[in-house]
């Protein structure tokens, strides 16, 4: 069994607010969607076979409001090349990103 077969404990994340460093909602308001859904279709075309990846590596939700996008770190083992566009997309939006442990 891979570990995209059963994926570990992950308690490394690397949450993405929706809400740029001036205080304004980053539009457009399905981003966090849509972002999870680049970063699934990276993985599965660098790793083949990884189909449930995008179920647990990028998870959009919403927090008091603001739009967010929790990356999993083992994005960053499983798939560096994704890792490294989702915190390049953050940084050039002005996104603030915030890990947790």
């Amino acid at each position: 069994m891979t570990t995209l077969d059963h994926p570990p404990n992950r308690t490394h994340t690397h949450r993405i607010a929706g809400i740029t460093h001036a205080g304004k909602p980053f539009r457009p308001g399905d981003w966090a969607e849509r972002l999870a859904s680049v970063i699934a279709l990276f993985v599965r075309e660098r790793r083949p076979g990884a189909s449930v990846a995008s179920t647990w590596l990028a998870v959009p939700f919403v927090e008091d409001g603001i739009r967010c996008l929790s990356v999993s770190g083992e994005l960053a083992e499983i798939c560096p090349e994704a890792f490294e566009f989702v915190m390049c997309f953050a940084k050039d939006n002005g996104l603030p990103v915030r890990a947790d442990d």
